[in-house]
């Protein structure tokens, strides 16, 4: 049967080696639960870096939008109001074209009825009349010429002033979206197997009787090999394992 010294041994030892199978299990644990959650840490903050992005891109977009619409709004603005001024420009044009032709027939006129109310007859008379009408039509071709001409260069001046609006509004390009792309969700670590601190628990429990057995014959080895009793009141110690004699007092003072 062991002694309880063996039995003590046995336990510290396989105590210390079950300990260290548990200290082990928990330190790989929460060594890879801090590594997910650092992993997990990482995911998310790649997650807000691409809707930032993503979201930056589209106010980016909106702002372009919006100054596309404005500069649109603003070109046609100042194409209508070319436009309205060159009509304008048309109209006054014909206006006083018309008045000088009215203001020269009425002219003619005069002059004819002058010609006529001076009572001349013959010839004279009626070439200085074809010459007042000859002279009215040429003001009319003319005056109604430089009208045309007037009206083809406003013409001009209006598709230019369409080609100018087209420029200004295609000045202002639709913003392209930069692609942001999602992060890809890190592949986390399993939990660590508990079978080789198990096993290793179990070897420590079989070292521990390992060594209490050990412990056990190393001590009775010693118990075995320690000498007998001495009688009580004799001294032993220098006379381990030598016969003790009888002290003659006749023996110690012979001659």
């Amino acid at each position: 049967m062991c002694d309880p010294v063996s039995i003590t041994l046995g336990i510290l030892s396989a105590g210390l080696g079950i300990g260290q199978a548990v200290a082990g299990a928990q330190a790989a644990q929460q060594q890879v639960s801090f590594a997910n959650a650092q992993a997990q840490q990482g995911f998310a903050f790649q997650q807000m870096q691409a809707s930032s992005a993503r979201n930056f891109e589209q106010m980016k977009a909106n702002q372009q939008e919006e100054m596309m619409r404005m500069n649109r709004m603003m070109a046609d603005n100042s194409y209508s109001d070319e436009i309205a001024q060159l009509n304008l420009r048309l109209m006054q044009e014909s206006a006083a074209t018309s008045q000088q032709q009215q203001q020269s027939a009425v002219a003619g006129a005069k002059a004819r009825g002058e010609v006529l109310a001076s009572g001349r007859l013959g010839n004279t008379v009626d070439n200085l009349t074809a010459d007042f009408y000859r002279q009215q039509a040429q003001y009319d071709y003319y005056s109604s010429q430089n009208l045309a001409f007037t009206g083809q260069q406003i013409q001009l001046e209006k598709r230019g002033a369409a080609a100018q609006r087209g420029s200004r509004i295609a000045s202002q390009q639709a913003y392209i979206k930069q692609p942001v792309l999602d992060p890809l969700e890190p592949i986390y670590q399993s939990k660590p197997s508990m079978l080789p601190f198990i096993l290793q628990g179990v070897g420590a429990v079989v070292s521990g009787v390992s060594t209490g057995m050990s412990s056990s014959t190393a001590l009775g080895k010693i118990k075995a090999a320690q000498p007998p009793g001495v009688p009580a009141g004799l001294p032993t110690s220098g006379f381990s394992g030598q016969t003790l004699k009888t002290f003659n007092p006749a023996n110690s003072f012979k001659l």
